[in-house]
């Protein structure tokens, strides 16, 4: 009988292996932070007539909390009146700011200059339900809905730790995580927030550096090749495949003389002759490159160059050349390439991949754990 239990005990054991068991340990270490903590997004800034509306009933709060003004449907204010801080409170959620509809409450704090910065404090969870839907379909698969969401949120409670003694955690725009509102949310993507509610990837206990881009062009880079900085263990170059699925896995553009003569202007070399990549990264992306103009020749980083063209460069994995009809630019992924490729995570989804996998596929070593304060 013993040998039996023995036998039926590894069986299981074998069978929990076979099934990539996904551990979710509790995330309660030095970091003073609950799952109902609030995330400071900063919306703008505001220097004369402001309105807010809602559905219902809005309430305005001074510093110390004390009720100062109830209104139906709008509040309308010329906040050059104002000395100190107020907020704003909906009895149905959803405060409408700028033609953006918000859960939560709306801040208006006083800069030194007259200002106002205008800030949505909300839920951390409740942020997420519109920020998934902004950084990816609604209608991906839902391993992949799972993984952004992980993304996301480990990236917001990053940002949280970092920002204590700031004015905001994020910002509405990519310069942060997308964030459109309550009008983009949907229920898939709700749904994928809400199965991994609270879940980080961390790495030594800590919320790991959550890069992620659109497409990596089938090989992700390392974050020391794009911003500086050491290496960092769990974000190594990786192959991804699965990009192959998704928009600007291959691009091209053709830009005129007159277009990249204006694009490098700042460069002072005169008329473009031509333009060489001089060196690139080990995941093939260019490092520096060799602008030869009538004037002068000058060197600059890949990252300079893409920055000066914009849109025409989607990304680092490129090449160029000159033709008759100017300058043929072709190339490979959008974006970055640090972290989680959104496009390679959508292909791993398609093929069964769970979002564990997924994660762990783009950034190696890391651990879930689910905050618990």
């Amino acid at each position: 009988m013993n040998r039996l239990k023995s036998i039926l005990f590894s069986f299981l054991i074998l069978a929990a292996w076979g099934c990539n068991t996904i551990i979710i340990k509790p995330w309660n270490g030095p970091h003073a932070i609950k799952s109902s903590d609030k995330i400071r997004v900063f919306l703008g800034k505001a220097e004369s007539d402001l309105m807010v509306k809602s559905d219902g009933v809005i309430f305005v709060y001074d510093v110390n909390d004390l009720l100062i003004k109830r209104a139906y449907d709008h509040v309308s204010l010329d906040i050059r009146k104002l000395k100190a801080p107020i907020r704003f409170v909906a009895d149905n959620p959803g405060l409408e700011y700028k033609g953006r509809k918000l859960r939560g409450e709306i801040l208006l704090q006083p800069e030194k200059n007259g200002s106002f910065l205008v800030i949505n404090r909300v839920p951390l969870e409740e942020y997420l339900y519109a920020v998934v839907p902004s950084e990816v379909p609604a209608g991906w698969p839902a391993e992949a809905l799972k993984a952004q969401a992980i993304c996301s949120r480990t990236y917001a409670v990053r940002e949280i730790l970092n920002k204590r003694n700031a004015d905001y955690d994020v910002e509405a725009t990519v310069n942060s995580q997308a964030y459109a509102g309550m009008d983009k949310e949907n229920p898939k993507t709700t749904q994928a927030v809400r199965d991994t509610e609270g879940v980080l990837a961390i790495y030594d206990e800590d919320p790991i550096h959550m890069f992620f881009h659109s497409n990596s062009g089938g090989k992700t880079e390392t974050p020391d090749q794009v911003w500086g900085g050491k290496r960092l263990p769990y974000l190594e170059s990786v192959s991804s495949k699965f990009d192959e699925a998704g928009d600007n896995f291959v691009w091209k553009d053709i830009l005129s003389q007159d277009r990249m003569d204006s694009a490098l202007s700042s460069l002072g070399v005169g008329s473009v002759q031509s333009i060489q990549v001089l060196s690139r990264t080990p995941s093939g992306r260019v490092d520096l490159v060799e602008v030869i103009g009538k004037q002068s020749t000058s060197k600059i980083k890949g990252k300079e160059f893409r920055n000066l063209l914009g849109a025409s460069v989607k990304s680092l994995r490129f090449g160029i050349k000159r033709d008759h009809e100017g300058f043929l630019i072709k190339g490979m992924g959008s974006g970055h390439g640090v972290g989680l490729s959104q496009w390679g995570s959508f292909g791993m989804a398609k093929q069964n991949y769970s979002y564990a996998e997924i994660l762990r596929h783009y950034y190696q070593g890391i651990e879930f754990a689910r905050i618990t304060r």
